[in-house]
């Protein structure tokens, strides 16, 4: 049986860090850089916030390894990994197929190879990219939320995110797919943005699911399976709330990482619920955010994979 939380986590630094002008049409949470900005500033500010958040993990002694974006690939959205690959605890690896075609250069087999010689175990690589010819997409673990353990994945529908992917992944990897439209203009590009799910805490934004009879089928679930369920208002999911991410530290620690913005939004009583449960970390990423429109979550690749060795990566 898969666990819910991963123990260690994969980091892309970028080197070609812009606003993806092919993702600012379906992305509500994504700024343009214009001409007045000054793009090099940009990238120093994304540089020093990356740096402080790889700072934090291991001050908290949560495991990652981090790869460098290759300079020639010119990916704009190469900090945000966990939407072109998922890793599995029976040595599965899942590259997907990516809306935006400046994107695509970001599945690397290299990164694949190079975790193997960290002593991960991968026995099997499913590349479901290939429905790029037919336009249809589904974006990893920003598409879906993945409820590993009772293999459910829950994933709103976009433009990145088509059922007719979710069926190949569905039929693949013998996940239960439950799907959903979101109430806003623009569909939610990515359902991590709305939904977090971890061992002890669901934080769901249900304002933002049009089926209601579904949301309450939703909510008594996540309930029933002893998670605390915390609502997210459309204000706090605009601050990136829903984009959190529980994990564990070498320890065993349990941590709940979200961004510094996500943080202020949250009411005392839910920071309460949170912390009564586990450890709360946030971290200041307001030019990631703004850019880039993902946030701490985003940035995160879980690696379920078993390892060799406990030795440290």
């Amino acid at each position: 049986m898969d666990h819910q939380t991963s123990k260690y986590l994969m980091l892309i630094r970028p080197r070609n860090f812009s606003s993806n002008e092919e993702t600012v049409a379906s992305n509500d949470f994504q700024y343009v850089i214009d001409e007045s900005s000054n793009l090099h500033q940009i990238r120093e500010n994304v540089d020093s916030e990356f740096t402080n958040m790889v700072h934090h993990l291991s001050h908290h002694e949560i495991d990652h390894i981090v790869f460098d974006d290759i300079e020639g690939l010119g990916s704009p959205d190469a900090i945000f990994p966990n939407n072109w690959i998922t890793f599995h605890q029976n040595g599965t690896v899942v590259l997907y197929p990516m809306m935006s075609s400046k994107r695509r250069n970001e599945r690397r087999l290299d990164i694949i190879e190079s975790l193997s010689n960290h002593g991960f175990l991968v026995t099997n690589t499913i590349d479901m990219s290939y429905l790029e010819n037919k336009s249809l997409y589904l974006e990893g673990t920003g598409s879906m939320i993945l409820d590993r353990v009772s293999k459910k994945a829950y994933a709103c529908i976009s433009s990145r995110t088509t059922s007719e992917a979710l069926s190949v992944f569905s039929n693949t990897m013998n996940y239960q797919v439950i799907h959903f439209r979101s109430t806003t203009k623009i569909p939610i590009y990515h359902t991590n943005v709305m939904m977090s799910l971890g061992e002890d805490t669901a934080l769901v934004c249900f304002d933002a699911i049009e089926e209601k009879e579904l949301c309450s089928q939703i909510k008594m679930e996540l309930k029933d399976t002893g998670r605390t369920v915390i609502d997210v208002s459309m204000d706090q999911m605009n601050n990136f709330l829903g984009n959190s991410l529980e994990v564990r530290n070498k320890k065993n620690e349990k941590y709940l990482l979200m961004s510094e913005t996500a943080r202020k939004s949250l009411k005392v009583e839910q920071e309460k619920m949170i912390e009564d449960r586990l450890n709360l970390l946030s971290i200041p990423i307001p030019t990631i955010e703004k850019y880039g429109g993902g946030s701490v979550r985003c940035m995160l690749a879980e690696i379920f994979l078993e390892k060799e060795n406990q030795q440290d990566i």
